[in-house]
């Protein structure tokens, strides 16, 4: 090969690679600016409610799906709740969510089958972060956000 045609062959590469280095800078910079956009829309729709349920046990098709908790929240099957969860171990209206002086409460209709953290809830039982409740076969996890500096939950 003469030394015009590894010349034109050589700076050829060079370009190229600098082409390819930056196609992959841009489409790095696109999916980080895409994640951000869905991280900024995600934390303005959270904003608007105190926490969320979060299902992490029951049917696969159930598996992930959050539910923003708001002041107060009917939970189960029907359509005429807050919460609507078509299971048929979910009963029309199977309990009560809502805020009661700072804090969140779970309140069982008379018949569930509710259970906080593997235990059977018959009264009114307070709800803290991490919790899971078992409503029919449906595991919700629970996440409250703070809202005062030093007070956890």
């Amino acid at each position: 090969m003469d030394s015009i045609t590894y010349e034109m062959v050589a700076y050829a590469m060079r370009y190229w690679f600098m082409l390819i280095v930056v196609g992959v800078l841009i489409a790095l910079i696109y999916i980080s600016y895409k994640e951000y956009k869905e991280r900024k829309y995600v934390k303005g729709a959270i904003s608007k409610f105190l926490g969320y349920l979060e299902i992490v046990g029951g049917p696969a098709e159930f598996m992930g799906d959050r539910f923003g908790i708001r002041e107060q929240n009917t939970i189960g099957s029907s359509r005429k709740v807050d919460i609507i969860i078509p299971d048929e171990t979910v009963m029309k209206t199977h309990a009560l969510l809502f805020h009661e002086k700072d804090e969140l409460m779970l309140l069982p209709t008379a018949k569930s089958n509710t259970k906080i953290n593997g235990r059977k809830a018959i009264n009114k039982h307070r709800v803290r972060t991490g919790d899971v409740i078992s409503i029919g076969d449906i595991d919700f996890y629970v996440y409250i956000k703070r809202t005062r500096v030093g007070h956890d939950d």
